[in-house]
């Protein structure tokens, strides 16, 4: 993954990532599981980082 503290991944892109990996989930199914199990491992690591920038925007927001 590409978040580190000095460049995190704009939200957007991480959006974007998500989209494009669960596409190739889909196209790979179990035919290519060891690709797919690690593209799953991307995603979740993608949507943690999503989650914990909406709960500081929420914290922010009041």
């Amino acid at each position: 993954m590409n978040d580190t503290p000095d460049t995190p991944i704009p939200f957007v892109e991480a959006l974007r990532q998500i989209e494009a990996l669960t596409l190739r989930i889909r196209q790979e199914r179990l035919g290519a599981f060891e690709t797919v199990e690690e593209t799953y491992t991307e995603v979740q690591q993608l949507r943690t980082v999503l989650i914990a920038r909406v709960a500081a925007l929420r914290s922010v927001a009041g």
